[in-house]
């Protein structure tokens, strides 16, 4: 089973002591797909009951990148959670460690898209600052969640990704 936590420890490895423009490309897209690990297995662990086995890991397999970022921004601000709650009737107050992690979720995918398809480096990006600063933002987002997971609104987050622009139909 893949788990969130060793794609982060594998970042962390490759950014010890990295040999080559990959080792730096790889920790970027590992620090990148343990964020998506950590977010998109709680959203099926909320979604699913434990049996039949195998349906929790088809939940997490439904949830797709862009949407779930897209899905994020209503977690951004204030005014966003406020905009969520009147459009779908529940209450949603606004999360500080939930605006982080949609923030920095949205950033750590660009990065990752960067360092996957990017194969030129055409802006001079990749360098350890740069995936330095991609394994820092998944740790935070790893801290964010840990302090945020077990609030009304982490549920809200974990449902808006899977029903997202559906919400109102």
């Amino acid at each position: 089973m893949l788990r969130a936590d060793d794609l982060l420890d594998h970042a962390s490895r490759l950014l010890k002591s990295p040999k080559t423009e990959t080792d730096l490309r790889r920790a970027v897209s590992a620090s990148y797909y343990a964020v998506f690990h950590l977010i998109s297995s709680a959203v099926a662990f909320q979604a699913s009951p434990p049996t039949p086995a195998g349906l929790c890991g088809r939940i997490q397999r439904v949830l797709e990148h862009r949407a779930m970022k897209n899905a994020m921004d209503s977690f951004r601000t204030p005014d966003s959670c406020t905009k969520l709650a009147a459009n779908i009737g529940i209450p949603c107050a606004f999360s500080p460690d939930l605006a982080e992690i949609a923030k920095a979720y949205g950033e750590l995918q660009d990065a990752r898209h960067l360092a996957d398809y990017d194969v030129v480096d055409s802006n001079g990006t990749v360098d350890l600052a740069w995936a330095s600063d991609s394994f820092d933002k998944a740790k935070r987002i790893f801290e964010a969640w840990e302090r945020a997971k077990s609030t009304d609104e982490a549920k809200l987050f974990l449902a808006n990704l899977i029903f997202g622009a559906r919400w109102a139909k």
